[in-house]
């Protein structure tokens, strides 16, 4: 059975962000990959970078978020929520 897709809350239903802009920048700091992906970078020219390589779907599912490997079509990362309702901020901010 296929999971419906869930979307991000509209304005109308959306809490008030508790994030501070900043925290809406690019803050990363430990990055997801499929390791079939970073191992077949070693060998692929011209050299490029893993995030230019991967073909990766992120969204949510009844249980969590699942990163997903187009690639190789294989899961990455499967978060479970455990039933809770985290809080998410789905402002954007682009950057130039």
């Amino acid at each position: 059975m296929t999971p419906t897709p869930t979307s991000p809350p509209t304005s109308s239903s959306a809490p008030t962000p508790t994030l501070p802009i900043e925290a809406l920048s690019l803050t990363i700091e430990s990055y997801v990959a499929c390791t079939k992906c970073a191992a077949e970078l070693a060998d692929i020219e011209p050299k490029q970078s893993l995030q230019d390589y991967a073909q990766i779907d992120v969204g949510f599912t009844r249980w969590g978020i699942q990163v997903w490997c187009r690639r190789h079509r294989a899961n990455i990362v499967h978060i479970d929520f455990g039933g809770a309702q985290l809080p998410a901020d789905f402002r954007r901010l682009e950057t130039s």
